[in-house]
């Protein structure tokens, strides 16, 4: 697992990210404690010294000095600062032996650095007095120094420990996500490879992988049923029309032996006509599975189609034997393609009344929710074994039983492919006795 491919991910770039912005939060948070502290600190220091300053400058001339004196002693002369300057500047009294160029009486306050009178950093401030003389006030701020570096450094380090982890969080959350990218990788070069029927790996966290694992995983599996429906076609193809192109082979080739009489013809043409119909079947079915016919869609009231069924089929399963009924007097509105659906619907009601036999039952009825209609075609038959029916979707598949039966083989293959097209789903139940083939349906909204 190279570095680089982690750096690619998109949870160590977040994880990053959500760090970078985090510590950029703790900096802004340090850095307002860091300056509202400082202030505060500052200010307080400042009023201490005008305070000390004008108590001081209230004393008479006369006894400045010795308040002065007084002042350093009871407030320990290596915290405070006090000198008293004539104009020139002359020291006069106090430990401050020398007035700073930079600091200006009644002016701002200043901080100086150490000096071989006075061993730590001081804050001062300067008063001019009534007879010229200027009275300067400092105190020891090492403290607040020291704060303001112990603040800085606990920016500093925290700023660096936030990044720290949030790189590490990053790797460290990166590493499931890339592994699973990388089993995805291997089983779509697999997939490339020719096994269609490796999938994605499905952790089971319902997360955006996940997600895409089973849309490609829905996607190969539908490839793959296509790519062995394709092949069954061929292999069926080869197998069920190589009988009638034989005989159709063989009654021409008497034909051409023997004077032709009509009978024959018309044999031969039948023979013709049963494969060209397999050919249309097959050209429905790729029409229909390319989904190019969703521009003719719109609301359709599924009662008006099983109605309009019934009354077509009725005719032909009377001359059959079979009674056909429509149960029920509900009705649904669905989005569908009434020709098409009309065309699904009617392939499975044909198969119904022709493998129920003479003396069955076929009906039509809507089942379901509203917001889940069903169409149910059942009848009384011998049904479909439980091993055949996902087989008998496929197209040309007939069972052993069927094989005496006309037909292609298709209707339930069209059948199927009209109902994908419509994203409406097709179940084969026991009826027990017989089938029920339901459609399960969308409504329109």
């Amino acid at each position: 697992m190279r570095f680089r491919e982690l750096l690619r991910t998109s949870t160590f770039r977040l994880s990053v990210l959500y760090g970078l912005v985090f510590t950029v939060g703790a900096i802004a948070l340090l850095g307002l404690v860091y300056l509202q502290s400082a202030v505060y600190l500052t200010r307080r220091v400042d009023r201490i010294l005008a305070a000390e300053a004008a108590s001081l400058a209230a004393a008479p001339p006369a006894q400045l000095s010795r308040r002065i004196d007084e002042a350093i002693s009871l407030g320990d002369a290596r915290n405070n600062l006090i000198g008293l300057f004539a104009p020139g500047p002359a020291h006069i009294a106090g430990n401050l032996l020398r007035l700073p160029p930079t600091l200006q009486p009644d002016g701002p306050p200043i901080e100086i650095p150490p000096s071989p009178t006075f061993a730590a950093s001081a804050r001062l401030i300067a008063r001019k007095l009534p007879d010229g003389d200027v009275l300067a006030v400092g105190r020891d701020v090492n403290q607040l120094r020291e704060m303001r570096t112990i603040i800085a450094s606990a920016l500093l380090g925290s700023g660096l420990v936030i990044i720290l982890v949030g790189i590490a969080c990053g790797v460290a959350l990166s590493l499931g996500p890339l592994r699973r990218l990388q089993a995805l990788r291997a089983a779509c070069e697999d997939i490339a490879a020719g096994d269609l029927t490796r999938r994605m790996p499905v952790s089971g966290r319902d997360d955006e992988l996940d997600m895409f694992a089973g849309t490609v995983n829905h996607m190969m599996g539908e490839v793959e049923r296509l790519l062995v429906e394709v092949k069954a076609s061929t292999d069926t193809i080869a197998h069920d029309l190589r009988t009638p192109l034989t005989r159709a082979r063989a009654q021409l080739h008497r034909l051409r032996q023997t004077p032709a009489d009509a009978g024959e013809v018309a044999r031969v043409i039948a023979e013709l006509d049963t494969v060209l119909e397999r050919f249309r079947a097959i050209m429905r079915i790729s029409e229909l599975e390319t989904r190019e016919r969703r521009a003719g869609f719109s609301r359709v009231g599924l009662a008006g189609v099983l109605s309009e069924i019934v009354e077509l089929y009725e005719p032909l399963a009377e001359a059959g034997g079979v009674k056909l009924s429509r149960l029920g007097d509900g009705d649904a509105v669905v989005e569908a393609d009434a020709k098409l659906l009309f065309e699904a619907v009617s392939n499975l009601v044909d198969n119904a009344i022709k493998f129920c036999g003479e003396g069955g039952e076929v009906s039509l009825r809507l089942a379901g929710d509203g917001a889940h209609p069903q169409i149910v075609v059942q009848d009384n038959g011998p049904g479909i074994p439980a091993v055949e029916k996902s087989a008998v979707l496929q197209r040309f598949y007939r069972g052993e039983r069927d094989r005496a039966t006309p037909g292609s083989g298709l209707g339930l293959s069209i059948a199927s492919a009209i109902l994908r097209l419509h994203r409406f789903e097709l179940e084969l139940r026991d009826a027990n006795p017989g089938l029920a083939a339901v459609v399960t349906c969308r409504v329109s909204r």
